[in-house]
């Protein structure tokens, strides 16, 4: 089974190589989503519905905090964009080994060439157990990918939901003061943009968000309970709005995540918040 499967992953690194190199001879250098970022301040931030060219979907919180690159020339930009995801892919298929972390990396390089914020944010779901507030970056791009507060609540873990909430908090009220019009546009956006349908074709269309959230929030607040960190980056994938073989860029967390956990074990927090409810459950049993 295990050869099967490594023989149908070398199938789709062959497909994915001939398309990247089908797209480099008609349209040029890929970037397709960092495009959008880097447009995010050349022009009205949301007009653009989802699946659109150069749309950009996301908080104002996250434009201005890639203000400063966004000034560079677009090839740099684009440049920046790339090599750092290339850099964080890297970093979590590593537990993988060569033998599976080659094809697997290539499978996924179209996503890494596109600019997604895919890859970073598969990154949160390895973090986000140790460092809560990292989960503000999946609230304030792909929304609805924001799984950490899901999973805290089916644990009944407090500490971590109340630094998540705090950090977003702070974020957004630092950028709606500099920006307040900007978040009014945001919001708005959202729900003008609810069922996520705008311009979006294939796997979106055939399965929409409304079928597939519900399922993901479910997955993961099953895990939580059971203590399957995997199911996070799964729920994510059911979870992003548009949904296309490059989401799959997401599940790239799992390896990272198996690993961190047999060096680590739980995190500090859920030691500490478990550790903090003994005593009551010890008085409750007297």
């Amino acid at each position: 089974m295990r050869r099967i499967l490594y023989v149908a992953l070398w199938v789709i690194v062959a497909r994915v190589v001939f398309v990247i190199a089908r797209t480099l001879a008609q349209h040029g250098p890929i970037g397709l989503d960092a495009h959008a970022y880097w447009l995010a301040w050349r022009g009205p931030m949301y007009t653009a519905g989802p699946g659109l060219l150069d749309a950009y979907l996301y908080s104002p919180a996250f434009a201005q905090a890639i203000w400063l690159p966004s000034q560079l020339p677009w090839p740099v930009f684009d440049t920046l964009i790339c090599v750092s995801n290339a850099l964080l892919l890297a970093w979590l298929l590593r537990p993988v080994g060569w033998k599976w972390g080659v094809p697997l990396y290539l499978a996924l390089l179209l996503e890494v060439l596109s600019g997604n914020i895919l890859v970073p944010m598969a990154i949160i779901a390895v973090i986000g157990f140790r460092y809560p507030g990292a989960w503000a970056f999946s609230l304030l791009t792909k929304v609805a990918t924001t799984m950490g507060p899901i999973w805290w609540l089916s644990r009944r873990e407090w500490r971590p939901l109340a630094i998540w909430t705090a950090t977003v908090v702070i974020i957004v009220g630092l950028s709606a003061t500099f920006a307040p019009e900007l978040w009014v546009q945001w919001v708005q956006f959202l729900r003008l943009h609810a069922s996520g349908v705008d311009g979006q074709v294939g796997p979106t269309r055939m399965i929409p968000l409304i079928y597939r959230a519900p399922i993901g929030v479910a997955l993961v607040s099953y895990g939580a309970r059971r203590d399957w960190r995997w199911t996070i980056p799964v729920g994510m994938v059911l979870c992003t709005p548009v949904f296309w073989p490059g989401t799959f860029a997401l599940l790239a967390a799992i390896p990272r995540i198996q690993h961190r956990r047999q060096l680590f074990g739980s995190s500090p927090i859920t030691r500490r918040s478990r550790s903090s409810d003994a005593p009551a459950a010890g008085s409750r049993a007297r």
